[in-house]
């Protein structure tokens, strides 16, 4: 025969509220108990007693040690008391008149060293990449040129230079120009003996 089950009750499968439990007495008798204690405490450090005043005594003075050796004095300048005493006058009858021009030099024609201005498109290890690089910039109406430089290793590179230029307003037109197509330029300075 079959087990004999017990019969479902009625609303049993309703979930029943849990009974909210409040907080238990002993732990407010404890928390009101450390609340009266910290009163009684604060009433205990009150300003007006004897115990909590403090003294108006004043300070001892402090002992200082006496210093090992005296310090050096070091001469005092001031700015007003010295600018008089070294004024000089000099008598009418001592100046001259008319002071002597000193001889005119003239100065030989040196040609000023002129600065040329280029702009570096680039840094490549493989020679193929520079002369691409170099035939976009071409194709941009700009003068190019490659420069080939050697590393201490031995390694060879080849840098895309633009320019010369002789002015800042064409360097930064080309500048401009090169940001504009997407190269990124570092600006470079040459001087020259002549211009």
């Amino acid at each position: 025969m079959a087990k004999g089950r017990k019969a479902p009750r009625r609303g049993a499968s309703r979930a029943q509220a849990s009974a909210r439990r409040g907080i238990p007495p002993w732990l407010w008798m404890v928390s009101g108990l450390v609340i009266g204690l910290f009163a009684a405490f604060l009433f205990q450090l009150e300003p007006g007693r004897d115990t909590v005043k403090r003294d108006n005594l004043p300070p001892k003075p402090a002992q200082t040690p006496a210093p090992a050796k005296p310090a050096e004095q070091r001469p005092r300048y001031d700015f007003y008391t010295l600018l008089p005493e070294s004024e000089v006058i000099i008598p009418q009858a001592a100046a001259p008149e008319v002071a002597p021009t000193p001889p005119v030099v003239e100065p030989e024609a040196r040609p000023q060293p002129a600065t040329r201005f280029f702009l570096q498109a680039g840094s490549f290890r493989q020679r193929n990449e520079a002369d691409r690089v170099r035939a976009q910039i071409i194709m941009l109406g700009l003068d190019v040129q490659l420069e080939s430089a050697k590393l201490a290793g031995g390694e060879t590179w080849y840098r895309v230079q633009v320019g010369p230029f002789q002015d800042r307003k064409a360097l930064n037109d080309a500048q401009q120009t090169l940001a504009g197509n997407g190269f990124d330029n570092l600006l470079l300075q040459q001087r020259t003996g002549t211009p």
